[in-house]
């Protein structure tokens, strides 16, 4: 027996009471989760009260021609009113009998799912057409500059630049399965000596005793305790920078990206060396971590550096430029 003949078989005796409680319980459950064999039940249903109809208008016409003509023998036949009375009855009962026999046999060897008796039921889904993703084009890189001379701070430009994110990289290069992996390679580059003195040395001004403790707990790796010692000042002195610079190396730490790129840009806009060139680099590396959505701004910050050969990070912008190929 296939698989029609079986569910044919299952919901015939489901429509009749017959299936045990738990196939019954299955059935119904088979019917929630699958619309199709949810129709092919109704079919079913809707096909059995067909026939009963059909049966009981032919059942009720035939005894209504029943009734005429007995009622014509009747009146040919008075003499014999009194035997022909209980034939009627009878004949009405064996009629029902018969014609009830009749509707189950029907109904036991009727099968909707045969081409000659019905056809089948078709779903037509509609058709979903792909969705051709929009490509927005990133804003283009300047131009290269031609090499400043030294003690020139190619740095002021930042605070000109527009602190509002640029348009996220093309879709083909957020997507592709050869790209690289952003974090490893930032942390592959971020070296804590290229920013901070050596560990036991304290970098601060006289007097600065928040920076020291917080220097300390950077250097100690506990990078959320740094950010409680530091609070920005809102001055440009070298002292302030100096927190600044430790604030955003903090947030670079504890992936507070955002708002690490903020102090950084800060850093790089005020001018002042050699805290704006590291600004640069820790803002190159920060935006590293953010790639492909940061690419535009990720790229100005590097041209910046690539175009100034006596920037301190140069030659790591160069070698960090040769592993994106």
């Amino acid at each position: 027996m296939n698989t029609a003949e079986q569910n044919f078989e299952r919901i015939e005796r489901y429509l009749q009471g017959k299936l045990p409680e738990a196939e019954a319980r299955a059935l119904e459950a088979q019917m929630a989760a699958d619309p199709d064999f949810a129709a092919l039940v109704q079919q079913h249903r809707l096909e059995r009260q067909g026939l009963e109809l059909l049966v009981e208008r032919e059942l009720l016409g035939k005894m209504q021609q029943w009734d005429r003509e007995t009622e014509i023998f009747q009146q040919t036949t008075q003499p014999r009113r009194g035997v022909v009375r209980p034939m009627r009855w009878i004949m009405r009962a064996a009629a029902i009998l018969l014609i009830a026999f009749g509707t189950y046999w029907i109904l036991e060897q009727y099968d909707p799912a045969s081409p000659e008796t019905n056809a089948p039921i078709t779903s037509v889904k509609p058709e979903i057409k792909p969705r051709v993703p929009t490509v927005r084009r990133s804003k283009p890189t300047p131009p290269r500059q031609a090499d400043p001379a030294p003690g020139d701070q190619p740095t002021s430009d930042y605070a000109q630049q527009d602190p509002t994110p640029l348009d996220p990289a093309p879709i083909e290069e957020m997507t592709g399965a050869d790209a690289p992996d952003y974090a490893a390679l930032a942390d592959d580059f971020f070296r804590e000596r290229d920013f901070l003195p050596p560990k036991g040395s304290k970098g601060g001004q006289a007097g600065s005793a928040a920076y020291n403790q917080a220097l300390d707990k950077f250097q100690d790796g506990k990078y959320t305790d740094a950010l409680s010692k530091l609070k920005p000042s809102p001055g440009s002195d070298t002292d302030a920078i100096q927190q600044k610079e430790l604030l955003a190396l903090s947030q670079y730490k504890t992936k507070q990206y955002d708002s690490a790129v903020a102090n950084f840009r800060d850093i790089a806009a005020s001018g002042k060396q050699p805290y704006a060139q590291r600004a640069e680099w820790g803002m190159a590396l920060t935006l590293l971590n953010q790639m492909p959505t940061k690419k535009p701004l990720f790229d100005r910050v590097m041209a910046n550096i690539l175009n100034n050969p006596q920037h301190l990070f140069f030659e790591k912008a160069k070698s960090l430029e040769e592993r994106l190929k």
